[in-house]
């Protein structure tokens, strides 16, 4: 066998999963089995405890065995398709969420979309975020023009369970068992979030549904004139619409959420 046909062949079984092929037992010195079966279980290995650093909260909330027999699914079910194992494990939210349409489960879907928004947060690129300083020398007539995008690190994401108090449980709870003190699963009302990284650490906060439209509109790309049209249709009043355009824009830029197209 050919050096790159081995590769193939030895990489085609860490990746999968059940006996090596006879070429492949034969190319390797005895026990060849044996000696596979290390590779291919340790790399499984090294995947499994890079969601447990992806996924914290997650970890702690389900306990040691009940994290890794979700990890061990995901992988088996999921083979990795990246350069880089910090890219791992995005879709685990989507692969919690399909697993049964119930509370707890939701919970844990969400929870884990929401610590992937954190590390990704974190793990974004700086940008260059508009300050208030460089919008005062902005003229008055140029202000409806003006259009914005989101800073590398800004992430949106909404909620229809406890699943951030129910983080926060999680991670003051290091435990081989599920966090005695975490919330119940329960589902309510839908609750926007914000996750940025203005500088070192990552953060968060919950955003007004009226707050959250308008941040929307504006990452999709409307004008700041554009926001204003909305908004006065929406609230019958050109004058309170632009009041709040402003004073949301005012926060958003002194959070460094926003760059200036």
């Amino acid at each position: 066998m050919r050096l790159a046909e081995l590769e193939r062949t030895f990489q085609a079984h860490v990746l999968g999963d059940g006996e090596p092929a006879p070429a492949l037992l034969d190319a390797v010195r005895a026990p060849a089995r044996e000696r596979l079966g290390i590779y291919a279980e340790a790399y499984r290995l090294r995947l499994i405890e890079a969601l447990a650093t992806q996924y914290p909260g997650l970890a702690a909330r389900l306990g040691r065995a009940g994290f890794a027999a979700l990890a061990q699914a995901f992988v088996r079910a999921t083979p990795s398709r990246h350069r880089s194992i910090r890219d791992y494990g995005a879709g685990l939210a989507d692969f919690i969420a399909c697993a049964a349409p119930d509370a707890e489960v939701q919970l844990q879907a969400e929870l884990a979309r929401f610590e992937w928004a954190l590390a990704a947060a974190f793990d974004a690129a700086p940008g260059q975020p508009a300050t208030i300083a460089s919008l005062a020398t902005v003229a008055a007539s140029e202000w409806p023009a003006l259009r914005f995008r989101a800073v590398p690190a800004l992430r949106r994401l909404a909620t229809t369970t406890n699943a951030v108090a129910a983080w926060r449980a999680a991670r003051a709870t290091e435990a081989e068992e599920p966090a005695a003190a975490a919330p119940r699963a329960e589902r309510g009302a839908r609750i926007e979030w914000l996750v940025l990284r203005p500088a070192l650490d990552t953060q968060f906060r919950s955003l007004p549904a009226d707050e959250a439209r308008a941040l929307d509109r504006l990452l999709d790309g409307a004008s700041f004139g554009e926001l204003c049209g909305t908004l006065a249709a929406e609230l019958g009043d050109e004058g309170a619409a632009a009041l709040a355009a402003a004073g949301w824009l005012k926060g958003w830029i002194g959070e460094g959420a926003l760059e200036r197209v």
